[in-house]
Parts: C-alpha cells; sequence; structure tokens
C-alpha cells in the first residue's frame, strides 16, 4: 500500500509538470482588425489587411470588409422604447444585408451629448440597449449586437442617488458595468463593447500601476490594457463567455503649436505622444491582445481617416488620432494578422491520456477523437515516442469532421514506475502551435480498491 501512494504521489505531480510543459502560449485567431472611418475608404483598409470599419450611419453598400454601425442610442429613447424598437426592427430589415454588427450607444456612463445626455444610471442603458436588440434581431437575426462601448472615467468619487462611484455627471466605468450586468445587460448583448484608449501610457502598461514614468503609468486603468479589468469583471459575473469588443481605442499625436489653447484640447494635452510612439503602440496593442487575451474580438482604431475629413477644422482633437498618412498607417499594414477562419484548428478529447494498471497487464489502449474546429480542410500528420504507438499517424480531416486515433502502450516486464509520451498532432496549415496531447502510463505493483460508505439522509 506505501509502495502505491508513493506511485500516486508521483503521477499527480508528473500530471502538473506535464500540463504545464505542453500549454499552449497562443490562443487561436480571434482578432478583428478594424478602424472607426469619417468616410467609407474600404479599399484603403483592405490594402493594410484589415477586415473591419465602424460607421455611424447605415449603409446601402456592400463594403469588401465587416461593417459595424453604431447606433445613436441615448436617454430619450426611453420615453418610447416601443417605438425604438420598431425603428431597429426596421433599420435591420432595410440594411442588415450591409451590417455584420450594431453597437448600440457610445459611452453611455457619461451625460455628455455623445454619451447618454443624462446623468447615467446603467438600467435604464440596459431597457434602452433590450429595446434595441430584440428589434435588431426581428430584422437581421444573425447580426451581432455589441453593448455600447463604456469611457475609462477612472475610479470616480461619490455615490449619486445610490449609484457607487457617481458624481453627477458620469459614473466609475467599472462601477456603471456592475450596475449594467446586475440589471440583465448581458442577456442582450453577443459582445460588450469598450474604449480601451491609450492615453499616455504604452500598449502593455499594465493597469492600475502608479510608476511616476509617463510611459508604463496607468493610474486609474487609464491605459490600453485597463480592458482586462472589465474582463475580469465578466468573470466574476459568470458572462466570461461573450467577448469583448474593443469599439474605439487609440493613442493622440500633437496638433499645430496655436490648437493646443482650444478648448476642445482641455485634458488632452497630457496624453499626447509622437506620432512614431502612436505607430509602435497601435501595432504593439494588436499584437498583445492577439496573443494575451483570447476573449477580445474585433478592435476598431479611432481612426483611420478623421484627418483628411474636410468638414473637421485644423484644431479638431478627433484628426490627431488619425492615422492615415502617418507612421502609423505603415505600421498597422505591414504588422502580422491572423483572420478568423484563415487557420486551421484542431481539438482533440480528451486532451490528456492517463493509464493507470498493474504490471500483470501486457497493454492499455485509449481513442482519441481528433476534431477540425475551422473552416478549412486539412492533412494531418502525428508524432509520438517510444511509449506508445498510433494509428493512424497521417491522414486527411475535412472541416468540423472528428476522426478516430487509436493510441496504445505495450510494456511487456515494465517494472512499476511512471512513464511518460505524447502525442503531436500538426497540420501544414497552422504555423501557431502543435496540438499536444500528454500520454501518462501508470504501473503500480497492485491496485487497491477502497469502497466509501453510502450515507442516507
Amino acid at each position: 500500500m506505501i509502495r502505491c501512494m508513493k506511485y500516486l504521489i508521483v503521477f499527480i505531480f508528473l500530471l502538473f509538470i506535464t500540463s504545464s510543459l505542453f500549454a499552449t502560449n497562443t490562443p487561436p485567431p480571434h482578432l478583428g482588425y478594424g478602424f472607426n472611418v469619417a468616410a467609407p475608404e474600404a479599399n484603403d483598409l483592405v490594402g493594410m489587411g484589415f477586415d473591419w470599419m465602424k460607421l455611424f450611419g447605415p449603409t446601402t453598400t456592400r463594403y469588401p470588409v465587416n461593417v459595424l454601425l453604431r447606433i445613436d442610442a441615448r436617454a430619450d429613447k426611453l420615453g418610447n422604447l416601443a417605438q425604438f424598437e420598431a425603428e431597429m426592427a426596421q433599420l435591420s430589415a432595410e440594411f442588415g444585408d450591409n451590417i455584420e454588427a450594431y453597437e448600440i450607444g457610445n459611452e453611455p456612463n457619461l451625460d455628455a451629448s455623445y454619451g447618454w445626455a443624462a446623468p447615467p444610471v446603467a438600467a435604464d442603458y440596459v431597457a434602452v440597449l433590450c429595446a434595441a436588440y430584440r428589434g435588431i434581431k426581428v430584422g437581421d437575426a444573425d447580426s451581432v449586437v455589441v453593448s455600447a462601448g463604456l469611457a475609462p472615467t477612472g475610479r470616480v468619487q461619490g455615490d449619486w442617488q445610490g449609484h457607487l462611484g457617481h458624481n453627477g455627471l458620469y459614473q466609475d466605468e467599472r462601477e456603471f458595468f456592475k450596475e449594467f450586468l446586475d440589471a440583465g445587460g448581458a442577456t442582450c448583448s453577443d459582445a460588450i463593447g469598450y474604449h480601451p484608449y491609450g492615453y499616455r501610457a504604452d500598449f502593455d502598461a499594465e493597469p492600475d500601476i502608479t510608476t511616476g514614468e509617463p510611459d508604463t503609468n496607468c493610474t486609474n486603468g487609464f491605459c490600453f490594457r485597463g480592458v482586462e479589468k472589465i474582463y475580469a469583471i465578466m468573470q466574476d459575473y459568470g458572462v466570461g463567455d461573450l467577448q469583448v469588443w474593443g469599439t474605439e481605442w487609440g493613442w493622440i499625436i500633437e496638433p499645430p503649436a496655436d490648437c493646443l489653447n482650444d478648448p476642445r484640447w482641455q485634458g488632452r494635452q497630457w496624453q499626447i505622444i509622437s506620432a512614431e510612439k502612436q505607430a509602435t503602440n497601435l501595432a504593439g496593442a494588436f499584437q498583445y491582445a492577439d496573443a494575451h487575451w483570447p476573449w477580445m474580438g474585433p478592435l476598431f482604431v479611432f481612426n483611420y481617416n478623421f484627418n483628411r475629413a474636410g468638414h473637421y477644422d485644423e484644431c479638431e482633437q478627433m484628426r490627431y488620432y488619425g492615422v492615415a498618412g502617418r507612421p502609423a498607417e505603415d505600421a498597422l499594414r505591414e504588422m502580422p494578422k491572423r483572420y478568423l477562419g484563415d487557420v486551421v484548428t484542431l481539438s482533440a478529447a480528451p486532451d490528456q491520456i492517463i493509464w493507470l494498471t498493474t504490471n500483470a497487464t501486457d497493454h492499455v489502449t485509449a481513442t482519441l477523437q481528433l476534431t477540425n474546429d475551422s473552416a478549412l480542410s486539412t492533412t494531418f500528420d502525428i508524432a509520438h515516442g517510444d511509449l506508445i504507438t498510433v494509428f493512424p499517424t497521417s491522414g486527411e480531416i475535412e472541416s468540423a469532421e472528428t476522426i478516430p486515433i487509436t493510441v496504445t502502450t505495450t510494456f511487456d516486464a515494465r517494472p512499476a514506475g511512471v512513464y511518460t509520451d505524447s502525442v503531436s498532432i500538426t497540420t501544414p496549415d497552422n504555423d501557431a502551435a502543435t496540438l499536444t496531447v500528454p500520454v501518462t502510463l501508470v504501473i503500480t505493483d497492485q491496485i487497491h480498491q477502497v469502497y466509501l460508505p453510502f450515507l442516507k439522509k
């Protein structure tokens, strides 16, 4: 019994080590590459390798990129939710063929005219969101409805009419989001909108950290990675299966000197970075999100071409988030991209094989169910060590197909102990990672069965 216990402890330890060794650091493709645009210059976006754009009005044109349409949804919609729902049903039915997703409102935790246009109350916004959701699904059932991107406001002090982090003008985005979830907002959202602006910090600055250095300082979550705190709340509320969509974000560069006294630049001057740093941060942010945030969907840079839209004067601050004709345009064109549907992804069940047996047995067998989770067909090859044999060792697998893989080990006169191997499956279509299934064989001199008493209340 002591010997069996010893092997069992070793077995558990090796399982922990094996799982760590074979963990992959790169999630399957999950991002969308998007821009907010003043005018739909879709061909420019295609040339940059971008596949989404955010528009601010419905379109009769079928563009060569996916479209996110922002819907105006402010406090005045509360007066007649049935009418708003009907309007959304009509709009989505008429224009849905040209639209993939709808964002319902903008920064509803602000009372600004471009936000909620009244002291924000999350439950009120949820009522408007749900009316829009119901209407859109009538007219365009397959579309994605995204909740309005929240504005990062920081840790607002105060308690306005029972709402924490609220000063009567705007609310701490995290407190607003909790109230949003409490009011059932996730039930009317296919994805959660957020605006992960970079402010002055670099793209990889850690949220809620005060360093004293502008490039790494992220006090109050004022940095790109501040969105991680929103996703943590989603997990706490049990809605971590939803994606976050970064529907507006970027970094601002310096305007002409005489614009710095313009009222529109009040509160923005501390955020200014160089055009070169804007380029580095934007490209770095996409790469960071691709590698570290499997829960992130499309990211829409603000913005592509507001800087060359003729209806904005020279000091309009939105022009200086724009990337058209600036170093960021080249950086975003040249950065690596991984698109949904373009990469073969395989999965196997179970995700590890564990055999526990005695040396009185001469072989054991298990079956892996190999599934092609992507939209592409592919071939595959399987490698393994000396402990096991595998059949088949190569083959073809169609999209959504599942095929059985037999894994066997033979151990004539093999002494008691713990042995490890792995099944490594590769395809020519996926450079991101090899699918690896750990295999562990535990041989003991004797297996003791323990029977627990059945207790009836």
